[in-house]
């Protein structure tokens, strides 16, 4: 059974990011870009520190990705003299962010992103269906599921947190499903926080999340 055991959903300002970084660490990260601090403190916010040391996999998609960087670095390029520093070009590659918060998070073996077109869309049937199938086959113990976005005036974070085995703690179970369900979600950005309202309410005993696509199975969650 793969078992949920987490749901975070964070908002700041951009200017309140690092803030945030060292209040979850203590200290700052220097030279790490919106991206990175947002998947910092939205990891160690979903596992506890007895759990940072087990095999994990991060899987995220972002609408926003390092737009922002990346506009900053071609008008240092095409608008300026001097050549761009090496954390200019850093900052515009999504894949560093794992890279970069390993060390705060030990058990990190494998990190995927998952790039969007449009603003109010998702992936989340996706990413949960490969993180449940990774689980099963025993890739890892649990895998972090996140929608991360900053733009100029906002910087988001919402996670699931899956685990191979239920823990003490675990807020629901998790299944690729064939039959109907009465109480479904849509696939949307804020499906975390969805999420945790339903589980909150207890006003059906399953709940279907419904992919923007059609797929062959649906996934299912069930209260614990």
């Amino acid at each position: 059974m793969i078992a949920l055991t987490n749901i975070v959903s964070q908002s700041f300002t951009p200017a309140d990011l690092p803030g945030a970084v060292r209040a979850a660490l203590g200290k700052p990260l220097r030279r790490a870009a919106p991206l990175t601090q947002l998947t910092l403190v939205g990891a160690l916010a979903c596992l506890p520190a007895e759990q940072r040391h087990r095999p994990t996999a991060i899987l995220w998609q972002s609408t926003s990705g390092p737009r922002l960087e990346t506009l900053a670095l071609l008008d240092e390029v095409c608008s300026h003299a001097a050549e761009p520093m090496p954390y200019d070009f850093l900052a515009t590659q999504p894949a560093i962010a794992p890279a970069q918060i390993q060390s705060f998070l030990p058990g990190l073996q494998s990190a995927m992103h998952l790039p969007l077109d449009s603003e109010g869309v998702s992936q989340w049937s996706m990413l949960l269906s490969l993180a449940a199938i990774w689980l099963e086959e025993g890739r890892y113990e649990q895998v972090l599921c996140a929608q991360l976005d900053h733009w100029s005036d906002a910087a988001t974070g919402h996670w699931l947190a899956l685990s191979r085995t239920p823990l003490e703690n675990s807020l629901a179970s998790l299944r690729l499903s064939n039959d109907a369900c009465a109480s479904q979600l849509p696939d949307t950005p804020d499906f975390p926080a969805r999420l945790a309202d339903w589980l909150a309410h207890r006003d059906s005993a399953t709940l279907a999340l419904h992919p923007p696509v059609a797929m062959k199975q649906a996934l299912e969650f069930a209260r614990l």
